[in-house]
């Protein structure tokens, strides 16, 4: 059980679990239920991998072995002969519904046939032309004002655009005030603006791509794998 697992080397290192939930900034009974293997008290499975991973990390044990337990765990081998008989039902079904469908399809490609045959042609009435109309172009002077003037004088935002390619949890701060935790899937996308910085924590470092100020980042890393980084980089 990979709440055991990770319970035993926690209190081998004497380390108390309410230090570790602000430590980890996971909350203290998501990080109980972990150790319990109550998995009924916490969010998706996304998350809960993702909690797994850093409290793996810091217990010093290697994340994959603790998602390998947390795996087999939630999806149990099944028997052998159970697995065969599953297989035989579903290929009794397939055969039973191809019986079904075919003399359908036969049928209504009869009924197609007959109304396409004995159906009179009908002429289609002729529509009238409608009248031309001319179009004038006016054309505008422009004009600028000063709050335009005031608007090219501001600094320009940064623009964070997100891609996704697997399903990942996502955690961003704006400007060190104003935090979104997202779980996207496959094919979305969201595009973020910040006057001066952004901070992400990612749950699934391979599962996305990121382009800052329309330049795409590089890979972030590998599937399954968190990560956190700072755009703008910090400079020296």
């Amino acid at each position: 059980m990979v709440g055991e697992i990770l319970r035993k080397r926690r209190e081998e290192s004497g380390q108390d679990l309410r230090e570790i939930s602000k430590t980890l900034k996971i909350r203290y009974d998501y990080l109980k239920a972990i150790e319990d293997d109550d998995f009924k008290k916490l969010p998706v499975e996304v998350y809960v991998k993702g909690y797994i991973r850093e409290y793996a990390d810091l217990l010093k044990i290697d994340p994959e072995i603790a998602i390998n337990a947390y795996n087999q765990q939630m999806s149990p081998p099944k028997d052998e002969y159970m697995e065969n008989s599953e297989k035989e039902i579903t290929f009794k079904k397939k055969l039973k519904i191809r019986y079904l469908l075919i003399p359908a399809l036969l049928v209504l490609l009869i009924i197609t046939i007959t109304f396409i045959l004995f159906t009179p042609l009908r002429k289609t009435p002729e529509m009238p032309l409608p009248a031309t109309e001319t179009k004038k172009d006016v054309s505008i002077p422009y004009v600028e004002t000063k709050k335009e003037n005031i608007l090219k004088a501001e600094k320009l935002p940064h623009v964070l655009e997100i891609f996704v390619t697997d399903t990942t949890w996502l955690l961003v701060n704006i400007d060190n005030a104003d935090s979104k935790e997202m779980l996207l899937k496959p094919g979305a996308s969201v595009k973020l603006q910040a006057k001066n910085s952004f901070s992400l924590k990612i749950g699934n470092a391979g599962g996305v791509k990121l382009v800052f100020d329309g330049k795409e980042i590089g890979k972030l890393g590998e599937k399954n794998q968190v990560t956190k980084l700072t755009l703008p980089y910090a400079t020296m």
